[in-house]
């Protein structure tokens, strides 16, 4: 029997009246690199145990390091106890199992010698490029998943995930970003990557700095892949019931640009947000969230269902329903056209610390990192800095000019949600100084 079952054993005997029960064996290989060098190459391995209850109007969840049965199940017989104080009323049922799932992906190959190479590899790529030093992780895990519920529910699932980011600098400290992200470390273009940040890194050298103002800017996949992220962050039901959402009562409106589709869809065979079931048992499925402009829908799980009278779209989350694999739909070209076709303005290749001044308005701000180029009729001119992006997330989507064709897979730590995602040519883009 698993660590998962001899807990549900316990919330049963308790009479629990729902309750999720997960364990979740993760080993991780990270690298780091600096000034082209390795400095840390590390493998780990560890075991959590989370548990989930909700009765009687009230809620509670506990996550513990802890592999001991016994120790396990004192905590969660206090966690019971200590929420049967509280409250009472009536709890919304978990989804009724049991239920089918896909088959488990394959166990991808992680290997610490092979990953080094290809880390090397992507620091020569960029050296190639123009660079004259890199620095960036690369890291690779695999999840196994187990889990089952008090309403029949369980399953099993392998959750792999590979990352490599760095960055590259030219002589005078200019930068580039190169990113690539795959279920498989083996799937990894390492030196794809390292070209793309010694190419940026060369070609933003001797920035300088412009005014703000409005103005049109293609935004490279990295930048729109972070905006997507947080449209479909902010169609979860919880944060629309909570008034932390710009999407909230937009149902059916227009939200965006006619160009703009966005879907939620976990059951992409061989992707980083793959996964057979949600926190709560559910099945995954696709889910439209903008479809030409208009939205479709909020994510749910079964509470947030229940109160908005519809039915779950197995996105939970147990508390806040949550997205899991994003997609944007493409046009044509690269940011490279897409720049071509204006007249003036900016390209950003990316961007980090986005922070909202507003949730409710969707008014934030974030500030491009690395390479952002100047365009003037069609031609990169040069190169900028010192710009923030003070804008809301309504205007950004509702004024896309046209999307490219060069959609990637987007996840490094702005942007959590893997996110298929094209570049983005938006018009009045308001840009303003930054201090950083």
């Amino acid at each position: 029997m698993s660590l998962a079952h001899e807990v549900m054993e316990t919330l049963l005997r308790l009479g629990v009246e729902n309750g999720v029960v997960s364990s979740a064996r993760e080993r991780e290989v990270l690298l780091r690199f600096s000034n082209d060098r390795m400095t840390v190459a590390d493998a780990v391995e560890g075991t959590t145990v989370s548990v989930f209850v909700r009765e009687r109007g009230r809620k509670a969840g506990i996550t513990l390091g802890e592999t001991d049965a016994s120790k396990v199940e004192a905590a969660v017989e206090s966690m019971v106890a200590e929420m049967r104080r509280h409250g009472g009323g009536g709890s919304v049922p978990l989804p009724q199992g049991p239920f089918r799932y896909a088959a488990a992906a394959e166990e991808p190959l992680v290997d610490v010698e092979e990953m080094a190479s290809m880390a090397a590899a992507a620091v020569e790529a960029a050296r190639s490029a123009g660079a004259t030093r890199s620095a960036g992780s690369f890291k690779a895990s695999v999840t196994s998943l187990s889990m089952c519920t008090t309403a029949g529910a369980e399953g099993e699932a392998l959750l792999p995930e590979a990352e490599l980011s760095l960055r590259s600098f030219s002589p005078d400290g200019s930068s580039g970003h190169g990113l690539a992200v795959a279920a498989d470390p083996r799937r990894i273009d390492a030196a794809a990557a390292g070209r793309e940040a010694g190419g940026l890194a060369r070609m933003s050298m001797g920035a300088s700095e412009v005014k703000g103002g409005k103005r049109d800017a293609v935004l490279a996949p990295m930048v729109f892949a972070d905006l997507a992220a947080e449209a479909g962050d902010m169609a979860s039901a919880f944060y629309v019931d909570m008034g932390m959402s710009f999407l909230k009562d937009k149902e059916g409106k227009d939200v965006a640009s006619p160009l703009l589709q966005l879907s939620d869809d976990p059951t992409i065979p061989g992707c980083i947000g793959t996964r057979p079931f949600d926190d709560e048992g559910s099945p995954t499925r696709r889910n439209e969230i903008i479809a030409d402009g208009v939205l479709q829908g909020y994510l749910h799980n079964s509470e947030t269902a229940h109160a908005h009278g519809v039915a779950s779209t197995a996105n939970a989350g147990l508390v806040a329903p949550r997205p899991f694999n994003l997609t944007v739909g493409a046009g044509k070209g690269g940011w490279e056209d897409l720049a071509a076709e204006m007249d003036r303005g900016l390209v950003v290749t990316n961007a980090w610390y986005l922070r909202y001044q507003n949730h409710a308005a969707g008014e934030f701000s974030v500030i491009p990192r690395d390479a952002v180029f100047v365009v003037e009729k069609g031609e990169v001119v040069g190169a900028a800095k010192g710009l923030r992006v003070s804008d809301t997330l309504s205007s950004l989507l509702s004024n896309i000019e046209a999307l490219g064709g060069d959609r990637r897979w987007v996840r490094w730590w702005e942007v959590d949600v893997p996110t298929l995602s094209p570049s983005a040519w938006v018009r009045d883009v308001s840009f303003t100084r930054s201090t950083m």
